[in-house]
């Protein structure tokens, strides 16, 4: 089979659904969106001055796991930017006596914890989060105050978000899925982002980062969606009733940016037994140099709501004119709600420019043998061997088995990683490998072929 694809972005239908716990209603009010339109700031040379950040918010509840959580939010009010932002914090209980321990656990008053976005340009705020066990006492007081932080820089792009979704997932946590979209002219890569809910008085009751997104987006207008991503975050429902969601982004302009020409194309997707949602297909490589890449997908409803949102970094590189094969199916909503996956109608699979880059080792491809095939219904249990047969140390192994369907069209994929006892894989040396590959539940598989590859990575 030899696929060309040189669209970036693929879509299809996905019309199977599965069986899951039910999703909340989504969450009434709007969203705080975090200002993203400065001008560029570049002083590492003149520190902010004292009390250029302040809490904005705190906020506390104990879960049902006896965890005990602090959420807040951390404004910069000064005119440039800070990083590295370092908070203390105090947990006491009824007595007054301090609850927290220190790495090595032994008493401490306070432990230091960072924000959740490493870098605020002016007039920028952060999430921040903080979970105690409660196994050691039970909070009666808390307190947060900023430790130190040092001077920054940002180039801040242009960013909205579009499509956004909030529900609940049954089991405690919100999941906010959504789109980012750069509206500058320019590559703007995504230093961090968070999401979380706040109360009426913009308290934050609870947040999280994510890093399921595409962290590099091409300039809008560049005639491709490349310019927008697919995100998914959770975090916990707050004992507090949340009225309205935010997101917090640290993203910057990018100038240095290497385009590598790769390909990306679908060639299959299903629910599997379980529930699971997959989307298999290929990556190709049209540089001229070998690469290693990821791929973030997004799953949408009709109305182009993101419904949901997950990555997967493809197991080897790809050599020039060649492909290697992906298969997204990791989805934290979808894949556990019969309600999200009845409402998905197309997705969107994109590869990270800025997780693309040369191989840092040297690799080689290897021979599998002994392999056998155990079909059990639509789960098939792929185990065989492999042997260093070259004259290097191999620090490990990835082994990939590709499904093709009576047309030689790829339908399924599974791969694993084997890793020496000791050091390396000397020549000569070998293991056993396992994979399971999961098909359409019910499909045809007259014809079906499959293809294992073997690739080692040489040790330094």
């Amino acid at each position: 089979m030899k696929n060309r694809a040189l669209l970036i972005l693929a879509s299809a239908v996905v019309i199977l659904s599965i069986m899951a716990c039910s999703l909340g209603d989504l969450l009434p009010g709007g969203a705080t969106e975090p200002v993203v339109t400065n001008p560029p700031v570049d002083n590492p040379d003149n520190p902010p001055p004292a009390g250029a950040l302040e809490i904005l918010s705190t906020s506390s509840f104990m879960d049902s796991y006896s965890g005990f959580y602090v959420f807040g939010e951390v404004a910069n009010n000064s005119d440039s930017p800070v990083t590295s932002i370092e908070l203390s914090i105090s947990i006491t209980d009824a007595s007054g006596a301090s609850l927290l321990k220190d790495d090595n656990g032994n008493p401490t008053d306070t432990n230091t914890f960072y924000t959740m976005l490493w870098t605020l340009d002016a007039n920028e705020s952060s999430p921040f989060s903080y979970y105690f066990d409660t196994t050691d006492g039970i909070p009666a007081n808390y307190e947060v105050s900023i430790s130190s932080y040092d001077a920054g820089t940002a180039n801040r792009g242009q960013l909205q978000s579009e499509n956004v979704q909030i529900v609940e997932d049954g089991s405690g946590y919100y999941v906010l899925t959504g789109e980012l979209v750069n509206m500058s002219d320019q590559w703007v890569h995504i230093w961090g982002l968070t999401g979380g809910v706040l109360d009426d008085a913009n308290t934050v009751l609870s947040a999280d980062w994510t890093g399921t997104f595409t962290t590099l987006l091409a300039p809008n207008g560049e005639g491709s969606d490349r310019n927008r991503t697919p995100f998914y975050v959770s975090f916990p429902v707050p004992m507090t009733e949340a009225t309205q969601w935010s997101l917090w982004w640290d993203a910057d302009i990018e100038t240095d940016v290497t385009d590598y020409a790769l390909g990306v194309e679908v060639t299959n997707s299903y629910f599997d037994e379980y529930g699971s949602a997959h989307l298999v297909g290929v990556v190709e490589n049209n540089a001229d140099t070998a690469l290693n890449s990821l791929v973030v997908a997004g799953l949408y409803a009709e109305d182009g709501t993101v419904l949901d949102a997950s990555y997967s970094f493809l197991p080897v590189p790809i050599l020039p004119g060649a492909q290697v094969p992906f298969d997204v199916s990791y989805f934290g909503s979808v894949n556990y709600s019969e309600e999200q996956a009845a409402l998905v109608s197309r997705y969107t699979v994109q590869f990270d420019p800025w997780s693309t880059y040369p191989p840092l080792y040297e690799n080689v491809g290897l021979a599998a043998a002994g392999e056998t095939i155990q079909k059990d219904g639509s789960t098939w249990t792929v185990a065989g061997n492999f042997t260093n047969t070259t004259d290097k140390n191999l620090s490990g192994v990835t082994v990939m088995v590709a499904v093709y369907d009576s047309t030689n069209a790829l339908v399924a994929m599974g791969y694993t990683y084997a890793f020496p006892s000791g050091d390396s894989f000397a020549p000569g040396a070998g293991d056993a490998y396992e994979i399971f590959i999961y098909l359409e539940p019910g499909i045809d598989t007259t014809g079906f072929t499959t293809q294992t590859f073997v690739v080692g990575d040489v040790s330094e």
